[in-house]
């Protein structure tokens, strides 16, 4: 059984326990038993701990059936008060004491969690956050210590044990003292909690005025003087978007301008990948308008939302519409880009797309400057370079709609990993789907995980033990992770707090430098790789690979780079000219139908290189989607933005404002 199904059936277990002992709390109320009743609560206790320790989906299926963290405590609550009542009569002793406490508990635990929602929102409304500009100035205070302030609704309601212990205790011997003291204890706890709390409280709500904050925020940025920036935002914050933005972090580095990067929602900060680049993340447009950066003019935009609106709006700036991969979808060519005054396509097939437009953009605004990303790359040699053969599969996400549906991942996904892990040669299979496979879908996303058992599956017949046993490679790698996450983390939690970003952006990568060497040496040669992590990076498992299975994307048109076979899916099946004709980045590609036939043509391309009659096609395609080799494309992204920010300048002139005037020269 692979990890996957241990962790599901575990899962599925362990909430299995955690209703079963709900409901064997309420048959010890019936009966009465304070026996059945002190186990049952102990099982649902550890069975919300199992859930919590291991972060499982079961806790969100719990919620959505309105049966949460705070509902599943105040029923366990009400059914001890309820065994009171049972056991001996309402107005008791112990049922007396319990409500107290428990009410008592309540009052402090709702206090500690409005305190801290009450410090959120106010730290909330600051007008903006940065990273890698000196705002000392402003003097805001550090939040309360993550103890007290990560997961406080779990840890504040698990303070009613000690109190529920007693009452327990007391119904069971009669002896008054364990539920007083049990109650004493529990709410002297919670109370100690919210005193720790206060003073961290009272100085995270310290901070300046928005009109202050703005004014220091365009002080340091007139001593910074950014003269690009690269604009991000998006509606659906989530990791999985922010590699529209990552991708483009070490090419905006490497430009001759000082860049900026502008962000919108505060969350995407929690993505944004480790950078040199200094970066201001805005939320409000009133106040987007009112930061002043005198020398800014070019703005680079990787994607296209509706706020972009209240960065075009600046008429003394140059827009330039990026993107975020060229490919033959729809996105990659839409009518929305005629509000940029120059859009970057990496060569003359981007250029083409937009030309089928009719009157979607003027020819003069396109600007071929080839995709620098791809520098890293491999070429290809001529022959397998792998110990074992390598195929990789990465195929596209299901879309927003069923209309821009372009993933092979449920219809033919399954057939083919079954007919590589049946091909007469051994072959090595990576497995590399976009990052929103099976978000939209479900469909996608069942597919997706059977298209990982098959893999697992194979790996466990193939190697046994040696995939599970603890490697030294596979130990290095996982401290790696770690010390990778500890220098990602920023503010209060930061073990690294006096790191400059420069410093922190160059140990980071370093460190993924090392862990990308030690992954492929973390389990055996010829072992299937699924890779849905961040390491390795796609063009790392580009360099590993011999033959390319994908969909249409961008996926394919960097994969061109390596001039390694690669081979697509014609979903619609449609005649393979008329396919090659519509989709230009098929056009040196082998071509697979849903059953995958095609297949074999691909793989013996990828074998024997006399049975690639695809190789000069892909070289002409190279050029045609990606541009010449040279000058290389760092050289001519740079370029571009030198040469848009020389026009930028000649059509707005830096207007610097007067200095103020001398008291004493005024005087003489």
């Amino acid at each position: 059984m692979n990890k996957q199904r241990r962790q599901a059936l575990l899962g599925v277990l362990v909430s299995s326990a955690l209703v079963l002992s709900f409901l064997a709390m309420m048959a010890a109320v019936v009966l009465p038993s304070v026996e059945l009743f002190a186990l049952a609560a102990a099982v649902s206790y550890l069975s919300d701990l199992m859930l919590h320790s291991a972060q499982s989906p079961t806790l969100e299926r719990l919620r959505d059936s309105r049966f949460g963290l705070t509902i599943r405590f105040i029923i366990r609550q009400f059914l001890l008060l309820g065994l009171c009542g049972a056991m001996t009569d309402i107005d008791s002793f112990v049922a007396q004491m319990t409500a107290v406490g428990l009410l008592l508990l309540f009052v402090l635990q709702l206090a500690y969690g409005a305190l801290l929602k009450h410090v959120r929102k106010k730290r909330a409304e600051l007008p903006y956050t940065t990273r890698g500009l000196d705002m000392e100035v402003l003097g805001i205070r550090r939040l309360p210590s993550p103890f007290l302030m990560d997961k406080h609704v779990r840890k504040t309601l698990h303070l009613d044990i000690p109190l529920f212990a007693g009452a327990l205790a007391t119904m069971a011997t009669d002896n008054w003292r364990y539920v007083t003291y049990g109650g004493i204890l529990s709410v002297s706890v919670a109370y100690l909690a919210l005193l720790v709390l206060l003073p961290g409280a009272r100085n995270a709500l310290i901070l300046p005025d928005t009109d202050h904050a703005i004014d220091l925020l365009n002080e340091e940025l007139r001593r910074y003087r950014p003269q690009v920036a690269l604009y991000f935002t998006f509606a659906a914050i989530s990791k999985d978007f922010m590699y529209q933005v990552n991708m483009w972090l070490e090419s905006l580095e490497a430009l001759d301008l000082r860049p900026v990067i502008v962000l919108r929602e505060r969350a995407t900060l929690r993505y944004l990948d480790a950078t040199a680049v200094p970066v201001v993340c805005v939320p409000k447009a009133e106040y987007l308008a009112r930061v002043e950066m005198p020398e800014l003019r070019v703005t680079l935009y990787p994607g296209n939302a509706g706020k972009n609106v209240h960065m075009l709006q600046r008429h003394d700036v140059k827009h330039v519409f990026i993107g975020h991969g060229d490919s033959d979808k729809a996105a990659s060519s839409n009518r929305v880009s005629k509000v940029f005054d120059e859009i970057w396509v990496a060569g003359r097939a981007g250029r083409d797309r937009y030309e089928r437009i009719k009157h979607a953009v003027r020819p003069e605004q396109i600007v071929e400057v080839g995709r620098p990303q791809l520098m890293s790359l491999h070429r290809w040699t001529g022959q397998v370079s792998q110990p074992v053969p390598t195929v990789v599969y990465a195929p596209t996400w299901e879309g927003w709609t069923d209309d821009a549906c372009y993933t092979s991942v449920i219809p033919a996904g399954e057939k083919l990993i079954e007919a590589l892990l049946a091909h007469k040669r051994q072959l090595r299979v990576i497995y590399k789907p976009h990052p929103l496979t099976g978000s939209r879908s479900a469909a996608a996303g069942a597919a997706h995980r059977r298209i990982i058992a098959l893999l697992e599956a194979d790996n466990a017949r193939r190697f046994g033990k040696r995939m599970t046993e603890s490697k030294s490679a596979a130990k290095k790698l996982a401290r790696i992770d770690k010390l990778i996450a500890e220098l990602s983390e920023r503010g209060v939690r930061s073990k690294f707090p006096d790191l400059s970003e420069a410093e922190r952006t160059a140990r980071i990568r370093r460190h993924r430098n090392q862990a990308g060497e030690l992954y492929w040496s973390a389990v055996p040669d010829g072992a299937h790789h699924v890779v849905l992590d961040r390491i390795p990076a796609l063009n790392d498992c580009f360099n590993h690979s011999d033959l390319l299975i994908g969909d249409m994307s961008s996926v394919i048109s960097d994969f061109i780079a390596t001039r390694k076979p690669y081979a697509v899916f014609n979903l619609e099946g449609l005649p393979d000219h008329q396919f090659r004709d519509e989709q230009r980045t098929a056009y040196a590609s082998y071509l697979l139908d849903l059953d995958c036939d095609g297949l074999d043509a691909a793989l013996d391309a990828m074998l024997d290189p006399k049975k690639d009659i695809m190789a000069a096609y892909r070289e002409q395609l190279k050029d045609y989607l990606l541009g010449p080799d040279y000058p290389p494309s760092v050289v001519r992204f740079n370029a571009a933005a030198n040469d848009l920010y020389a026009r930028g300048l000649a059509d707005f002139p830096i207007e610097y404002p007067d200095p103020e005037p001398d008291p004493a020269q005024a005087r003489v």
